[in-house]
């Protein structure tokens, strides 16, 4: 068993690398006659009889992760059933495992897929949802050299890496709202938590509660960022600091990476480090 799921259920969906339980929210209150079941065995109502999932805060199914568009399907109710419309997003949405082009019937039972998140649809009108898990932090906290913490006043961050990071691996961001005990826990690609690492260490390196002394020139993040080209530009860092804007403005903390025009980049909140 894996929460409500039975084994066999369990296999037809399989997690996604990175992804906890707290990445996926639904807002509370009573369903509109359907839950969408995750690969933790966690309930989430479909509140409404056109519900959006995505990526972004106040999404009906908001999910974060980096294969869901910010607004990337709708679950629709009909008279007859269920139907799923894919809002162009860029990994695509399925009903047991084909690709929806236009809008999708979706069945009691069915499998449902949102870029790499995918769920069962289960018609009930009762309650399904178990309580939530407790947030947990990952187990390469445990190993982390140096942890970076950065506050707006109501937003805290803390991305966990190591002094000696080649930026070969993936990172850790973990985030919480001030006055929160636990953390929530977000996977970071390997070009994106490179980026944070190294904006992290100059704004420390500067000292500057601004941080405009801290700005990294982009002809110096071409050199240090693990690109696979040996011939990657200033376009290509442009492309990562727009990924890891939109992962931080799916945690509201949109403009925490900020521009010098025309010199690099900057972090706009304090940081320190443990």
């Amino acid at each position: 068993m894996r929460g409500l799921l039975c084994s066999p259920c369990a296999e037809l969906l399989p997690t996604v690398n990175g992804l906890l339980p707290a990445h996926i929210a639904s807002p509370a209150g009573p369903p509109s006659g359907a839950w969408l079941v995750d690969a933790f065995g966690l309930a989430h109502r479909v509140a409404t009889p056109r519900a959006v999932v995505g990526r972004r805060p106040g999404a009906d199914l908001t999910i974060h992760n980096t294969s869901i568009s910010r607004d990337h399907a709708e679950l629709r109710r009909t008279p007859g059933a269920w139907e799923l419309r894919d809002l162009g997003s860029r990994n695509g949405s399925f009903v047991d495992g084909a690709r929806v082009a236009g809008r999708t019937e979706v069945a009691d039972g069915a499998t449902v897929r949102f870029g790499d998140v995918a769920f069962f649809l289960c018609e009930r009108g009762d309650d399904l949802r178990l309580d939530d898990p407790a947030s947990i932090e990952t187990s390469y906290a445990g190993t982390a050299t140096v942890r970076y913490t950065m506050t707006d006043g109501t937003r805290e961050l803390c991305h966990l890496g190591n002094h000696a990071d080649d930026g070969d691996g993936a990172g850790v961001l973990l985030h919480r709202r001030r006055g929160e005990a636990s953390w929530h826990e977000l996977a970071l690609p390997r070009l994106e938590h490179r980026l944070l690492q190294l904006l992290c260490e100059a704004a420390l390196e500067a000292g500057d509660a601004t941080g405009v002394r801290a700005t990294v020139a982009t002809k110096v993040l071409v050199r240090r960022l693990p690109f696979q080209s040996r011939y990657a530009n200033e376009e290509n860092v442009r492309q990562v600091v727009r990924r890891l804007r939109e992962t931080l403005a799916a945690l509201d903390a949109d403009g925490l990476v900020a521009t010098v025009q025309g010199r690099g980049y900057y972090l706009s909140w304090p940081v320190s480090v443990a």
